[in-house]
């Protein structure tokens, strides 16, 4: 009987001893660093997200930032060209400086796993990259690099980190093969005028856009097959068009010779292609033409989301609001921190006449930017329509605090006097436009909705002719812009709408 406890117990210890060792081996197994690295490295590949951060600018020279920003933004563009790969736009992006950053906070807003942040020293001919990929989750440093090269192979370097930071997210570039080829490698000189000209792009003031163009001209008079700097014409002259900052038959025209030329050197770029929707919707009303081309912008570069942008505007104007709301939703997931995308959601809501909607986007947008001016014209536009006219009048004021003198605020504040009834102040707005009209151009459209609100509809009319013949964009919105509303049940209204060709 003793024998058998003994033995009894010797089992019990053997098969204690088993469980304690298995469950060690379990514990190394799963917790032991290579298993730790290989489910971490198995995560990020399922991920496939990633944020360049914009780079740290170490070089002796002040004003250098326009350097290491175009160098993060080559990288970004490359990978943006991944199948398979999610990359938050530059505008977003830049917001964070990465060596200065909260990585966990930049995943978050951003909505991204993985970050790639940088430093950018340059040095007489030379320049020495240091790059270093992190998981957001815990902020693990698990790729970094260093890169000595000559400023004349920066341009190939770009798209060498780009193919190293794919292989690291074990992104399969086979299937990538032909967006990670070497693009064309201008020369210094010119690379530089280009990065500056996309510095002045990216702030959008007429001054910077008109700067911009001149950049990549001079880039382009030093590189004559530089597609990306015919394409940053295109860009810079869109954006004046659309703010009515030139006349349409200046601007749009030139956007569309450079988009032309820029894919005649590259076809493989989305930017020409969002420019020529853009061309087509706002200047040649040709609809069918114009989506075409905001969907090639979208198959070329699937993370580009200016194309995404552009097409819910789009699609707007056709009435198409459901979709123009997932679009722009899949534009604002690409750039979760962009003012304009998160104004034009709004903007999208005030044409579909959810007022209500879009004036709680709008406070949104001001809450982040306060000088935002195109949000306080929705804004104020979105007030007119609940009939607060004093509210409306202030908003439109504060985009003037931004936009000194931009008639398009002029005219909405004319139309909200007539609106209102306070009929002295509109025609005090008509003088203001006509002032202005000596050192600026200024739209038909505007002055034809001033008169509108007045109630005087020969002169409403008599503009809004002078716009179709200045082939004003504005005349895309007639059938949408609720400002309308007075004159609309006039034939010659209709004769226009059909002029511009707008579908039912």
């Amino acid at each position: 009987m003793q024998e058998k406890k003994r033995l009894l117990k010797i089992q019990t210890i053997i098969a204690a001893i088993g469980v304690i060792v298995a469950l060690i081996a379990v514990y190394f197994f799963l917790f032991n660093p290579t298993t730790v690295a290989k489910k971490k490295n198995e995560k990020r590949k399922g991920d496939q997200s990633i944020a360049v951060l914009r780079f740290t600018n170490m070089s002796n020279e002040p004003g250098q930032e326009y350097f290491s920003d175009g160098l993060a933004d080559g990288i970004l563009n490359s990978l943006a060209q991944l199948a398979g790969l999610k990359v938050s736009s530059r505008t977003s992006s830049f917001k964070f400086q990465g060596m200065n950053s909260d990585i966990k906070e930049a995943g978050k807003q951003l909505g991204v796993r993985t970050v790639l942040e940088g430093s950018v020293a340059q040095r007489g001919d030379s320049v020495r990259i240091i790059v270093q990929l992190i998981n957001v989750e815990d902020e693990f440093h698990f790729w970094s690099e260093q890169y000595d090269e000559k400023m004349d192979n920066i341009f190939a370097l770009q798209d060498k980190i780009a193919s190293a930071i794919a292989e690291k997210l074990e992104i399969t570039l086979l299937e990538n093969k032909q967006a990670m080829a070497p693009s064309f490698n201008p020369g210094k000189e010119a690379y530089e005028l280009y990065l500056r000209g996309r510095s002045s792009w990216n702030l959008r003031t007429t001054p910077e856009l008109l700067k911009g163009i001149d950049y990549f001209r001079q880039a382009i008079k030093l590189e004559p097959k530089f597609a990306a700097a015919y394409s940053g014409i295109a860009d810079c002259y869109t954006a004046l068009g659309y703010g009515s900052f030139l006349a349409p038959k200046e601007a749009f025209p030139k956007a569309l010779e450079a988009a032309t030329k820029a894919l005649q050197l590259d076809s493989t770029l989305a930017e020409p292609h969002a420019s020529l929707g853009y061309y087509r919707f706002y200047f040649d009303w040709d609809w069918a033409a114009a989506e075409q081309e905001f969907r090639r912008a979208m198959a070329s570069n699937p993370n580009y989301e200016i194309g995404y942008h552009w097409y819910g505007v789009y699609l707007t104007a056709m009435k198409r609001y459901e979709e123009a709301r997932t679009i722009l939703k899949k534009a604002a997931e690409l750039d979760p921190l962009s003012i304009p995308i998160k104004t034009d959601m709004g903007f999208s809501l005030y044409y579909a006449g959810e007022h209500d909607k879009a004036i709680e986007i709008f406070k949104a947008s001001l809450a982040v930017n306060p000088r935002f001016a195109q949000a306080h014209l929705w804004l104020g536009r979105a007030y007119q329509q609940k009939k607060m006219f004093a509210q409306s009048i202030d908003e439109y004021r504060n985009a003037l605090q931004t936009i000194t003198g931009w008639p398009v605020v002029f005219a909405a504040i004319g139309n909200a006097y007539g609106m209102s009834g306070d009929k002295a102040q509109a025609r005090k707005i008509l003088d203001t436009l006509n002032q202005l009209s000596s050192q600026k151009f200024v739209t038909s459209y505007g002055v034809a909705l001033v008169y509108a609100s007045l109630d005087e509809k020969e002169q409403a009319f008599s503009w809004l002719n002078k716009a179709y013949e200045e082939r004003s964009h504005w005349l895309v919105w007639l059938k949408t812009d609720p400002r309308w509303k007075s004159i609309q049940s006039d034939k010659r209204f209709d004769e226009l709408v059909n002029k511009v060709g707008l579908p039912d």
